[in-house]
């Protein structure tokens, strides 16, 4: 796509009409991007194990989220004294977790009593959270957060009761309509995105409908995230799954996808992402972009 700013390549020089993004959204989206392990997860069917281990299991998780409660924190007055609260409940539910771990490296309790309680626990936990997000409606990290424990009870009770019925996601994804969803928050070429997608047992984006259409952008906007499409190979619109892509300008920018080749990087322009409003934009596939990986949650345990 042809643009105002020039690429960051200083070594080649190109006309000042370029804007496709590299300088401008370096500068826009360098602060919010991140660096940092990435969460991992096998696509395998759930294999059953001992309930004493699946309780330790559970209660590790529970730990995990359980702390990120303590690291939240807000300047309103009030909202302070709630979290006060909510920090003193998490030590307490953190200090008996590792006790009831303890026990159960020791001693072979009765296991599925064990579970009914921190499963009640859990519960309590969960409707605290969600009353804080009532409350503080708009707070991302609030919010973020009440979707964590809801995944983390989604899988408690996978696990505890050996129930593949129950649709998760692993932390750090997002369901919806039967699919995991991983939005980075890290800019990488469309090829390193897309092998990341993969370590994960996942695709780059494919989608399928409108509808989900929809609710991706809804996470991406205004910010630039790879998809998995691409015409490198025979100049043809496709999925990485395989199937062909209909070109739909409405779905585009105007004028794109345009296979620019002036912006210096050499070749054209080969592989899509979402633009600002959440149209299409085909681009230099070097560009470092976020980007976005899913999978089917059929089957799904987190590792």
């Amino acid at each position: 796509m042809k643009d105002d700013v020039a690429p960051a390549n200083k070594s080649v020089t190109v006309s000042n009409d370029y804007c496709d993004d590299i300088d401008f959204e370096t500068r826009e989206e360098g602060a919010l991007w991140k660096t940092g392990p990435s969460s991992r997860f096998a696509a395998v069917p759930f294999v059953g194990q001992s309930r004493r281990n699946t309780c330790v299991f559970g209660t590790l998780m529970a730990i995990i989220v359980l702390a990120l409660i303590i690291t939240v924190s807000v300047g309103n007055t009030k909202v302070d004294r709630k979290f006060s609260d909510v920090e003193k409940k998490v030590a307490n539910m953190t200090d008996f977790l590792h006790s009831k771990i303890e026990q159960l490296e020791k001693k072979d309790y009765e296991v599925v009593s064990d579970a009914a309680q921190l499963e009640d626990q859990l519960h309590l936990l969960e409707e605290e959270v969600h009353d804080m997000t009532y409350n503080l409606k708009g707070m991302e990290k609030v919010e973020t957060l009440a979707e964590s424990v809801s995944q983390l009870m989604c899988s408690f009770n996978r696990l505890i009761h050996n129930n593949t019925n129950h649709v998760c996601c692993p932390m750090g994804w997002s369901l919806y309509s039967g699919f995991c969803y991983f939005f980075s928050e890290e800019g990488k070429p469309w090829y390193t995105a897309r092998d990341d997608c993969q370590s994960k047992n996942a695709d780059l984006l494919v989608l399928k409908s409108a509808e989900e259409r929809r609710f991706v952008v809804s996470r991406t906007m205004p910010l630039y995230y790879w998809l998995g499409l691409t015409d490198e190979e025979d100049q043809e619109w496709k999925w990485v799954d395989g199937t062909t892509y209909k070109l739909d300008r409405s779905e585009w920018m105007p004028g794109q996808p345009d296979n620019w080749r002036a912006h210096g990087l050499g070749g054209g322009e080969d592989c899509a992402h979402f633009h600002r409003d959440g149209r299409y934009n085909d681009d230099h596939c070097s560009r470092k972009y976020r980007y976005v990986c899913k999978v089917s949650s059929s089957g799904l345990v987190i590792t």
